[in-house]
């Protein structure tokens, strides 16, 4: 099988490390850019499979970097990495033409399946204009995205109780909170027990 060519953007060296140590040199030959200007230079003068993206970087963040590759190279798959991640990121990546985008807490469950979809050609993440919070939320958790799931049902919650539904926010955001828990990330849920009316 021929190995696979992946462009690693992240300004941490001890993420890239372990990402490769991770993903394995058998399978994958993988390229380091530490910043946006040199992972767009790469990009242009090499062909890549696909190109695992930090959000945050120093000079031209993730956003602008996602924009100038997919000026170059629209047909290569570009997953989004981030160590914050909310619905407004995903679904600007998603509408830039990103393959998928994780929170990097959970990329070392959820990397290699996105990394081996977008490698077979697999339909790609999409964003709609007008997203369903509710189904989104269940698609990612039936995908094992648990953090991101709960990311869907907080926003459907808010969305609830701007519309004077306070018991059905507070439905989705008991059920954000159990979510939240199974990803590991307590502080989160802490964020959405402050949210629940009385």
């Amino acid at each position: 099988m021929a190995v696979k060519k992946i462009l690693l953007v992240d300004d941490k060296a001890l993420l890239r490390d372990a990402l490769i140590e991770y993903l394995g040199s058998e399978e994958y030959e993988i390229i380091e850019a530490e910043d946006g200007e040199k992972a767009v230079s790469l990009f242009k003068e090499n062909a890549y499979d696909v190109v695992i993206l930090d959000h945050n970087l120093p000079g031209i963040d993730g956003y602008k970097t996602l924009k100038l590759m997919k000026q170059t190279k629209p047909d290569i798959p570009v997953i989004g990495l981030t160590g914050e991640l909310t619905i407004e990121i995903r679904e600007k990546y998603l509408s830039m033409g990103a393959y998928d985008i994780h929170a990097k807490s959970a990329i070392y469950e959820k990397l290699i399946p996105t990394l081996n979809a977008a490698l077979k050609g697999e339909q790609h993440a999409a964003s709609d204009d007008k997203p369903d919070y509710i189904q989104l939320a269940d698609t990612l958790k039936e995908e094992g995205r648990w953090e991101e799931s709960a990311l869907y049902l907080k926003e459907a919650g808010i969305e609830q109780k701007t519309l004077g539904n306070s018991d059905k926010a507070n439905e989705l955001f008991e059920e954000a909170i159990n979510r939240y828990i199974r990803a590991g990330r307590r502080s989160k849920a802490i964020e959405i027990e402050k949210m629940i009316s009385d």
